[in-house]
């Protein structure tokens, strides 16, 4: 079985016009023959969302590494305890959402959301959208430091077949996409993915996602995917 992941993150039109930093977080690292990988994304309203973003995404990262039997109902909840530990009191000022996922050389993985962005898996065959229909008003979003049980969107995933994968994106990106064609899309990223390196995936993304087809959108846009390729 091979497995290839790629992703990349661009500053939108609204923050580079202000110099703003990038509000979104991404991490892609290879990990005992499989991979992990997870987008963050910084409320704008706080002053140092871009420092909460990065750090749970290294959060993310650091419990993978503790090993390849974490329950996809357990993940939510411990990344949430850590960046919590991380800010203590002052967490308001650097409040964020994240999507993770992680495969092991198997194919066998989990994948979570908690807030906004979306999260897809094809998993033997079979598409899904793991995210939930958004509920409350548009600007509205939980955050890590929100999260528990009931909020926290999770599920097992394996990537039985080649084509098979998972999909992580920022609002940014999501917002934009129209639910009907959210497959066409995964597929579209999976057999750009399927004859690129991930050097050449990442250059490929960054121009789309610079040259987003609604430039008037302003926020910045994260994307991030394993799939299995063989």
């Amino acid at each position: 079985m091979r497995l290839s992941a790629g992703g990349s993150s661009v500053r939108g039109p609204a923050h580079v016009q202000e110099g703003a930093p990038n509000q979104d977080a991404l991490c892609i690292r290879g990990l005992k023959g499989g991979w992990c990988i997870a987008v963050a994304d910084g409320l704008g309203s706080r002053p140092l969302s871009h420092y909460g973003s990065a750090r749970a995404v290294r959060l993310f990262r650091q419990l993978a590494r503790q090993g390849s039997d974490l329950k996809h109902d357990k993940v939510g909840c411990a990344l949430r305890d850590a960046w919590l530990n991380r800010f203590g009191a002052r967490h308001s000022a650097y409040e964020a959402t994240c999507i993770w996922a992680l495969v092991d050389a198997c194919g066998k993985g989990v994948a979570g959301q908690i807030g906004d962005g979306l999260l897809l898996v094809r998993s033997h065959g079979e598409f899904r959208v793991i995210t939930e229909q958004r509920q409350g008003f548009g600007n509205q979003t939980l955050t890590l430091a929100q999260a528990d049980l009931q909020t926290i969107n999770s599920t097992d995933i394996e990537l039985g077949r080649p084509g098979d994968g998972v999909l992580l994106m920022t609002d940014g990106i999501s917002d934009d996409l129209i639910p009907e064609h959210l497959e066409s899309f995964f597929e579209a990223i999976y057999q750009r993915q399927r004859r690129s390196s991930k050097r050449q995936m990442r250059q490929w993304l960054t121009r789309e996602l610079n040259g987003w087809s609604t430039p008037r959108h302003g926020d910045d846009k994260t994307i991030a995917g394993i799939f299995r390729m063989d």
